[in-house]
């Protein structure tokens, strides 16, 4: 591409990304709360919020220019804390019921005015794809695979972070390293698009381990970390998690992939000297130098029973992958413990594990095949963005018309599903026509269209959502857009595209019938995993690693597992429109073997997730009590009720507090058990500016206390025995029980409980509301890409007082967000 054209290629792509005229100065208009919350602060605010108080309002010197960010935020605080009765306190004088109720009205109607002249006329700025959906939408319009289509959008640069969600287009931007990836990515997506050229041969590849030279070395080995594996006359076995992956990989007996693809793996396998059903792991992996490491896991699968069992995987493998297999979560035996067990080798060869009594997995075969391809070649997708061209014996493009005309054919066919909009010929002819000087040069046809269809998946209109015409509402193929970006995080479908083209999706009628439609595909599975993670920080798992010596039982499978569980107990919820308040207490989870085991659950076998009853008996039950949010709400060592509060305020009932003072440090529990959070947290909130927050943020956090940095529940406190801080979580330093927790507490309105059972049902009580409230937001949010502002409420509120009646149900919950006029504005 020469200079002139790599100019107009840039022009065409990012000519829009700027935009300019969309946001306008709010007119001026006046302030008519001012007289009345004037007489109102001087009759009943003044008193305890003015220069010589440590409040965080000061009321002589706030302003009532709602035209300044500062000052409308400050008015909207003094609205939400009358409005519930917060302020005046209980101790303090009240305030004339008429007099309160004029105010407030005036404010109101105030702040509305402001918020909605601070937006210019639209609600929802103009937002882009974060780059899990451009990883996704990769996958739906060019029939990527979807570990492709991933590890493309990985390729982007991360999103920023933020307090609420990625989608929120305040928060987003286009640097030049998001221009230079987006063309990057394009490259290489119409690369893994383009399969052309002679089919890859696929080959297989078995491996025999009762023939295996390598470990029939290893079993007769001295040392424990390399001869952990036992001979039979048809396999060999393998005991332990920590090392098998080092000995039973594909590399060491002679395979690696050479062409990327999905292959087919199948272990033949079965239990060794097994009471209780094993686990074989299936994994991905890659040389690092001499040593091999495994981080992605293909499959897990439990074996019962005695008899061989064949499992398979068809994992995506890249040049240069591994496979391997390990055995998961056996332990030795008590009677062979970890320190006292040596491997001993006997006269006859025979290596350490000959005679060791524990269980294990016998592995016969391993059999690879691959690459796998499709009966048809080049596969449907390359067929499907070629536009009907054929190809020759030897997979080149086959032209009957001139080169350009199939160039134009090409775009016309692709544009509209990357732009998720009908395009006109002038836009269809801008974008082909960057193909042409190549075609001039005589360049081959293939590149020639790579560069009109990269600048296609590069353009603002792909890479931005539509947002319809300048003061009107989403039009009909805006609103397909911001549905399927909603349920699937992706671009719609053949069918929501045909219903836009027709106008249809205004009708309430068609727009259920989507919704339920597209909660019942597999993809909605992609929604349900964003959203968890994002809205309840499932995303954060690991942002700390627990204390090995505290907390040993802790490994990278069981924080697997609680994430696991958060997602499909939010699924499930949606699933079956069950209520917001089983997101405060339910009977129910989602455990496997380990996390069961974890939580005391007894009953469950082996490693895949599954639903359960929960006993009368279990602290559980909720999203509270799930390991996931107690590990993301703590630091490894140790738990405070502070940060556990403020997820329950901020990210369950949608009421943050307030940051502290400034130059108020946070409180650091003492790890050796001298001083409890609970006695710092008392003298913290002996200052008068602290107490007033600690108020609401410490009840929901001591509630919480029962449980341990990983979701353990407990009732006394582990602390570290160690001498001093070089020696903290050496080998020698094991827990010890420390002080009796206490998980009582009083709420600010008065309520006593003991523990988190009582928080919860005063929760139910008092709370269910305002958890439906926080929930639809988050779901206006998480779709539209806009803040809820004070200008919204009304409209949030709808959809509450619709859903009380029935406990807000939550997949009903959705069709009302679609249903809303927040969703379809601009």
């Amino acid at each position: 591409m020469d200079r002139s054209q790599a100019s107009q290629s840039r022009s065409l792509i990012f000519g829009a990304v700027v935009v300019g005229g969309w946001l306008t100065a709010p007119p001026l208009w006046g302030q008519s709360f001012e007289a009345e919350m004037s007489a109102l602060v001087d009759s009943s605010c003044i008193r305890c919020h003015d220069a010589s108080t440590v409040t965080p309002i000061d009321f002589s010197r706030v302003e009532f220019d709602l035209q300044k960010r500062e000052t409308f935020g400050t008015w909207e605080k003094v609205y939400e804390r009358i409005r519930k009765g917060e302020m005046p306190p209980a101790d303090a004088p009240q305030l004339d019921a008429a007099a309160r109720n004029a105010a407030l009205a005036s404010l109101e109607s105030a702040l509305t005015r402001a918020h909605q002249a601070s937006r210019g006329g639209q609600r929802a700025p103009l937002r882009r794809l974060t780059r899990l959906e451009y990883g996704y939408t990769l996958q739906d319009i060019l029939g990527l695979d979807e570990a492709v289509a991933t590890s493309l959008g990985e390729l982007l640069p991360e999103e920023a972070a933020t307090v609420t969600f990625d989608t929120v287009a305040v928060n987003q931007g286009v640097s030049p390293l998001h221009v230079r990836s987006y063309l990057d990515v394009a490259t290489r997506a119409l690369d893994a698009a383009l399969m052309v050229g002679e089919r890859p041969k696929p080959s297989t590849f078995e491996i025999d381990y009762s023939k295996s030279e390598r470990l029939y070395r290893v079993s007769r080995a001295k040392a424990l970390g390399q001869g952990m594996v036992k001979q039979l006359p048809d396999a060999y076995v393998m005991f332990f998690d920590f090392g098998s992956t080092y000995t039973f990989h594909s590399q060491t007996e002679g395979y690696r992939v050479q062409e990327p693809g999905r292959y087919r793996v199948t272990v033949d396998a079965y239990p060794y000297q097994a009471v209780s059903p094993v686990t074989l792991r299936v994994y991905r992996g890659r040389m690092a130098g001499v040593a091999a490491v495994f981080t992605e896991l293909a499959g897990t699968f439990d074996l019962l029973g005695e008899t061989p069992q064949a499992v398979q995987v068809t994992p995506y493998l890249q040049p240069g992958d591994l496979i391997a297999l390990s055995v998961a979560d056996l332990d030795f035996p008590e009677t062979h413990n970890h320190e006292d067990y040596e491997p001993k080798v006997r006269s006859d060869g025979w290596g350490g594990m000959h005679d060791y009594p524990g269980e294990g997995i016998a592995v016969r075969f391993m059999t690879l095949e691959g690459p796998l391809t499709s009966d048809l070649w080049p596969p449907q997708p390359t067929w499907d963005l070629l536009a009907g061209m054929g190809l020759d014996d030897s997979g080149d493009p086959v032209l009957t018309k001139p080169p350009f005309d199939h160039v134009v054919d090409i775009v016309q066919a692709f544009a509209p599903k990357a732009f998720r909009r009908p395009v006109s010929q002038d836009e269809v002819h801008a974008y082909a026509s960057l193909a042409r000087p190549l075609l001039d040069e005589g360049q081959s046809f293939l590149d020639a269209v790579r560069v009109s269809l990269r600048a296609v998946l590069s353009a603002p209109s792909f890479l931005f959502h539509s947002a319809g015409t300048p003061d009107s509402d989403l039009d009909d193929f805006g609103f397909a857009t911001r549905l399927s970006y909603f349920l699937w995080r992706s671009t719609p479908d053949a069918e929501l595209f045909e219903l836009a083209r027709r106008g249809k999706l205004a009708d309430g009628d068609v727009q259920r019938q989507q919704v339920e439609r597209m909660l019942d595909d597999s993809k909605h599975e992609r929604f349900i995993s964003d959203f968890a993670g994002q809205a309840f920080r499932l995303n954060e798992i690991l942002a700390t690693t627990p204390d090995g010596t505290l907390y040993p039982e802790y490994d990278g499978w069981l924080g697997e597992a609680m994430v696991l569980e958060t997602k499909l107990f939010v699924g499930e919820l949606i699933g079956r429109n069950l209520g917001v308040g089983q997101l405060v207490d339910s009977d129910f989870t989602f455990v496997n073997r380990q996390l069961a085991e974890h939580y005391g659950i007894p009953g469950v076998a082996g490693q895949h997730m599954r639903k359960v009853k929960l006993p009368a008996s279990s602290p559980r039950g909720g999203l509270l009590t799930q390991a996931s949010v107690l590990k993301v709400t703590s630091n490894g060592t140790t738990t405070s009720p502070v940060p556990r509060g403020n997820f329950v305020l901020a990210s369950v009932l949608g009421t943050p507090p307030q940051p502290p003072p400034a130059g108020v440090e946070g409180l650091e529990p003492d790890t050796r058990g001298a001083v409890t959070i609970r006695e710092q947290l008392s003298a913290h909130r002996s200052e008068a500016s602290c107490n007033s927050c600690h108020t609401v943020i410490d009840p929901p956090g001591f509630a919480l206390e029962s449980f341990d940095p990983i979701g353990g529940f407990r009732t006394r406190y582990r602390v570290s025995t160690a001498n001093d801080s070089k020696n903290v979580g050496s080998l020698l330093d094991a827990p010890t029980l420390g002080p009796v927790v206490d998980p009582s507490g009083v709420t600010p309105q008065g309520q006593f409980f003991t523990g988190i059972e009582d928080y919860k049902r005063i929760m139910l009580e008092r709370d269910l509301d305002q958890v439906a409230r926080h929930l639809a937001s988050q779901f206006l949010v998480f779709a539209t890409g806009a803040e809820i502002g004070f200008a919204d409420r009304k409209e949030v509120e709808k959809i509450v007082d619709l859903g009380r009646p029935e406990g807000h149900p939550m997949r009903e919950m959705i069709h009302r967000v679609v249903r809303s006029e927040l969703f379809r504005s601009r």
